[in-house]
């Protein structure tokens, strides 16, 4: 018999330390019986990455903050103010360096679209005012007001980036017998991009915003290709690029980072409205079976 190779499906070694790969997480859940013959594939959790940079950019929030607070107060340190605002600055661009190094480990991820996410909110406009009040320095009290301000702001881009990179990263596969998948049989509102089965994107569905939380999200069909088995996949895209996992356990909500303020500044879906989008397949291809080496063996176990 061939070799198991398991991590296809349920990631590499790597992501989970000493433990070894688990069967199931704790945020996991079984898809519908609708999606009989479909699994999950873990994909690197999007988090891991963010960690360094987020630290980093605490650091540098106080090396420019703190002597810009100082100097407003009338205990200035002696640093230069351009210095101190560099600083600052610094600490807002490694927040948004850690989210661009998330999406372009993402498949199919966009730079574009998690700049876009971010950039594009009211914040943005704050931040700019921010810097041009520490760059021309019109006054002290403005100037303190601006410090104190700029805390809270950099806490809510941390919540947002954290908590979307956080929500478990994970696709559904189906191996496929036909270049003919059923995408001339899709229902309203998707959009096909090819005619038959292809390794790219197949056909996408903008899921407006209302359907599964405040936000819009998109369903996208891809093809895959691994040792000579083609797939059909089902991508649930945020905003941000960032690919979710659709079946996950409702603590999701209430044990991601920031429970309170981070689905408010995140733009997370509801994971209630999420398994009623998903009550089935969005096609029906012709399916082949799964290559044993493939499956986990603890299924091969229980088939015995």
């Amino acid at each position: 018999m061939a070799s198991i190779q398991p991590g296809f499906l349920l990631g590499e070694m790597g992501w989970y330390g000493s433990t070894g790969i688990p069967a199931t997480l704790p945020h996991e859940a079984e898809a519908p019986e609708s999606w009989k013959g479909w699994r999950r594939q873990r994909l690197k959790p999007a988090i891991a990455g963010y960690l360094f940079p987020s630290s980093w950019s605490l650091f540098f929030l106080a090396a420019g903050a703190i002597p810009m607070f100082l100097d407003a107060i009338g205990y200035g340190i002696g640093m230069d103010s351009n210095l101190a605002l560099g600083l600052w600055l610094t600490a807002f661009g490694l927040l948004l360096l850690g989210a661009i190094r998330a999406a372009m480990q993402q498949v199919e991820g966009s730079v574009g679209k998690m700049l876009l996410w971010n950039l594009l909110r009211i914040e943005t406009i704050l931040l700019g005012v921010l810097t041009w009040v520490f760059y021309n320095q019109t006054s002290s009290s403005i100037v303190l007001m601006a410090t104190l301000i700029s805390i809270p702001l950099w806490f809510s881009y941390q919540v947002r980036i954290a908590t979307a990179l956080a929500w478990p990263a994970g696709r559904w596969l189906i191996p496929i017998s036909h270049v003919d998948v059923g995408l001339s049989k899709l229902e309203n509102g998707w959009i096909a991009e090819s005619k038959r089965w292809a390794r790219r994107p197949l056909a996408r569905r903008k899921v407006e915003s209302g359907e599964v939380g405040d936000t819009w999200m998109e369903l996208v069909l891809f093809g895959v290709r691994h040792e000579n088995q083609d797939f059909i996949a089902v991508h649930f895209v945020h905003p941000s690029g960032i690919i979710m996992d659709p079946f996950v356990r409702k603590p999701v909500g209430k044990e991601i980072l920031f429970s309170q303020l981070g689905p408010i500044f995140a733009d997370v879906p509801n994971v209630s409205a999420i398994w009623t989008l998903f009550d089935s397949p969005p096609v029906s291809p012709a399916i082949a079976d799964w290559p044993q080496e493939m499956v986990p063996p603890w299924e091969l176990e229980e088939e015995e």
